[in-house]
């Protein structure tokens, strides 16, 4: 997984990264340097969270057999979050909070009002732990079937505070608590075993591809293509992927999938987005086979904001829609 690229020195930075995608499209500095501040400061939180998965020492690994990632019984708690998720969460939010607001200089204002509502103790509703169980049930999954349903824009109301900072602060924050989970539980992922287009993790889609080197055996197709490898656009966790099936509803007849990159690419057998005629979703891979350059998997999506403007232009949607990739 990501230690293999690793081994090979096939990382760098996200300020690496950033430099190259400003260098090679200028137009995308600003919102790639937006979200470059972002990705610092999730693997910054990373630092001041606990070191053990909040699953405990040893998660259930039979959920995997069973198509359930080893997140899904976090994810479902969401509606009555635990105390030690609300502390995990306000501690992240703590660095996650002026990254954003440097980010989005319009928001800040807002965000500085959030940032110190969560730094009441207050367990109240408004500030501190009870405003966090807030958002976290307003995001997650069964929020609308909550003792009490309401939507970021509901709370934002009650308060008096910009929904986009708010909604901002929830997403975030939790995507950040998410990847520092990633960190503690891919490497326990029996890549013999997942074979779905969804996180192993945490259950999110994939927003890139990656080919690296490696010999595949018959399920995996084509030996000398390479391993397809996707990245969470959640958690940024890794699993493996057959290469030539459909990640969003696993079409495998080569007449119904399309390539396309863009016209002025001068790498076009690097970079390409991959459109599913059956589902109308596209996927993004980049190709690091025979490569000598090197990547930051974090800052890929970004580098590949052209694809998901040429892809979405004709009709298609993405894997797992975010607001970066989400074109009006």
């Amino acid at each position: 997984m990501r230690k293999t690229l690793q081994d090979l020195e096939r990382l760098c930075t996200v300020d690496a990264a950033l430099a190259d995608i400003t260098a090679r499209r200028p137009a995308m500095a600003d919102i790639a340097t937006s979200y470059a501040l972002l990705q610092r400061a999730r693997q910054a939180a990373r630092e001041v969270l606990p070191g053990m998965s909040f699953l405990g020492d040893a998660p259930k690994m039979t959920s995997l057999v069973q198509g359930q990632p080893l997140l899904g019984p976090l994810l479902d708690s969401l509606a009555q979050p635990a105390p030690e998720l609300l502390e995990r969460f306000l501690a992240a939010a703590r660095v996650i909070l002026p990254a954003a607001a440097q980010a989005f200089p319009s928001l800040a204002p807002e965000l500085a009002k959030i940032a110190v509502r969560f730094d009441k103790p207050d367990p109240g509703a408004d500030e501190g732990p009870g405003l966090a169980a807030e958002l976290l049930t307003a995001i997650g999954p069964d929020a609308e079937n909550g003792p009490r349903p309401q939507t970021i824009e509901d709370i934002a109301k009650r308060l008096k505070l910009s929904a986009p900072a708010l909604h901002m602060s929830a997403t975030e924050t939790f995507l950040a608590v998410l990847g520092h989970e990633a960190s503690l539980l891919e490497g326990l992922v029996d890549q013999n075993v997942w074979r779905r287009g969804y996180c192993p993790v945490c259950g999110g889609g994939p927003d890139v591809g990656i080919l690296k080197e490696g010999q595949e055996d018959s399920e995996f197709l084509i030996a000398k293509a390479g391993q397809l490898w996707l990245h969470c656009g959640q958690c940024a966790a890794l699993w493996r992927f057959p290469r030539l099936r459909c990640v969003g509803c696993g079409c495998e007849d080569p007449e119904r999938m399309e390539t396309i990159v863009a016209e002025d690419d001068p790498r076009p057998d690097v970079e390409r987005a991959h459109l599913c005629q059956d589902c109308h979703a596209y996927g993004l891979t980049v190709n690091l086979v025979d490569r000598t350059d090197r990547v930051n998997l974090e800052m890929l999506p970004i580098s590949l904001l052209y694809l998901d403007i040429l892809a979405q232009e004709r009709g298609f949607t993405p894997l797992a829609p975010s607001p970066w990739n989400t074109l009006g």
